[in-house]
């Protein structure tokens, strides 16, 4: 059953228009500078839900389609700005989005982004604008057609999803990442009535997916703390530890406390553990919304011993987060090979340190938002490596069966070392309107004792 998708045809400016496109503007610089999105969506705080919705929209789609925008660009206006002008280019981007994509009509696209042009302090370059959008209302779309969605990654992203996936997977990958992201919410309980009051699709029994692009603090249930937002892959692998009554479970890297207030809902003692107290802060106030409460411990968890070890583990490592390019397309901005190398480090090291914190018997879920090998299946795969080589003990992959996975049991790998993993592709799930992009692995500790990390790592 295809997902129905919220129309976007009645998302036009109200009369502050300019205002809005100017806040779009300053959004897109401080990105560009290296700020966060969420965090420079805050600017647009101040204005109307109407025109802050347009804002976010115009924002990230000038930021998932940069690559095709620049092209288009490129072929109509071979000598870009430069210099004290060169942010004169994200004018012309919020041009080109408005009328190849969002379909603003054509006069309105030319009109606005003169003036935005000249409301950015960009004088002199209005007769350009003038002549390069409209040349676009004649040419965009005989451009835009040169383009695929594929043109939007950075190369090195590019090359090593043709490597892992194939080129049409990457291609289809990314058409997903294009289109904005749905509302999904995890209740705490009772999922089939929050689904009729909702007025949303159940996905895997767990997720309830709706149409809506405003606030979801203005839906029923969300001031009574009857559920949270999270996307369907990421509510996952806290459902693949099974029973967790009166069970202990630490979540590693929990903040902003999704998967956390999932553990405390299932009937887990939940240790939650961050390495930044800021992140720690909006967490407790999320669980406090929810009515929900955890021990809280700010540490990293590459130096953290807990006082006794526990049923379980979640580690939601930190990563590059390419697999979430629909709900954060500055990732396609901000990240570098170097960073996925750096974050792999610290990903293995946060893995092998949690090992030693399970009870024998216990289970270990390893988990990234990201579609880089070097951050989930090599990660997995050097640990069993370590296991057959005889340098570490106690420790197995615990394959994740179909009916564990649901919905997602089209992601289980079904063959070699990593049979049981899950790598759920946004484009395996189009069917459903798509999902993030995820890895997760569950690791079994063997039921005797277990060599510490410290004492693997001194032999």
């Amino acid at each position: 059953m295809q997902a129905k998708r919220p129309s976007r045809q009645s998302e036009a400016p109200s009369p502050a228009g300019l205002a809005s496109r100017k806040i779009c503007f300053e959004i897109l610089r401080q990105v560009n500078e290296g700020k966060h999105l969420d965090e420079a969506l805050r600017l647009a705080n101040k204005l109307s839900d109407r025109d802050r919705r347009f804002v976010r929209l115009l924002a990230t789609t000038c930021l998932r389609r940069a690559g095709q925008i620049d092209a288009v660009l490129r072929a109509a206006m071979p000598r870009q700005p430069s210099g004290k002008t060169r942010n004169a280019t994200l004018v012309l981007a919020i041009g080109i989005a408005q009328l190849l994509f969002l379909e603003t009509g054509s006069h309105a696209a030319v009109n606005s982004t003169v003036d935005l042009m000249r409301a950015a302090g960009f004088d002199r370059l209005t007769g350009l604008a003038n002549a390069v959008m409209r040349r676009l209302t004649r040419d965009g779309q005989e451009l835009l057609a040169r383009t695929s969605a594929a043109d939007n990654l950075p190369d090195w992203i590019y090359k090593s999803w043709i490597k892992q996936f194939g080129k049409s997977p990457t291609i289809a990958i990314m058409e997903q990442a294009m289109r904005p992201p749905t509302l999904d919410i995890t209740p705490a309980a009772n999922a089939d009535e929050w689904a009729e009051k909702l007025d949303g699709r159940l996905i895997n029994q767990h997720t309830i997916r709706r149409e809506f692009d405003g606030d979801p603090a203005l839906l029923t249930g969300f001031a009574e703390g009857a559920w949270w937002v999270q996307d369907a892959a990421a509510a996952l692998p806290a459902t693949l530890l099974g029973t967790l009554t009166g069970k202990t479970v630490i979540d590693l890297c929990a903040a902003p406390g999704g998967k956390t207030a999932q553990l405390i809902a299932s009937g887990a003692k939940v240790t939650a553990i961050d390495n930044a107290p800021t992140r720690l802060r909006i967490l407790k106030g999320n669980l406090d919304r929810l009515s929900m409460t955890a021990r809280m411990i700010t540490a990293d968890g590459r130096d953290f011993t807990p006082d006794e070890q526990v049923d379980a583990v979640l580690i939601d490592a930190p990563c590059s987060a390419t697999g979430t390019l629909r709900r954060r397309p500055d990732v396609l901005h901000h990240r570098s090979p170097q960073d996925v190398s750096a974050l792999a480090i610290v990903q293995n090291d946060l893995l092998r340190r949690a090992i030693g914190w399970v009870v024998p018997g216990g289970s270990l879920i390893y988990v990234t938002c990201s579609l880089q090998f070097e951050e989930g299946e090599k990660i997995i795969d050097d640990l069993l490596n370590d296991v057959e080589n005889g340098k570490m003990t106690g420790i197995a992959l615990d394959p994740i069966s179909p009916v564990e996975a649901g919905d997602f049991a089209a992601a289980i790998k079904t063959e070699g070392k990593l049979k049981g993993t899950l790598r759920v592709r946004p484009d395996l799930f189009a069917d459903i309107g798509g999902v993030d992009g995820f890895f997760i692995a569950r690791l079994k500790i063997a039921p005797r004792a277990l060599e510490s990390v410290s004492e693997v790592k001194n032999k």
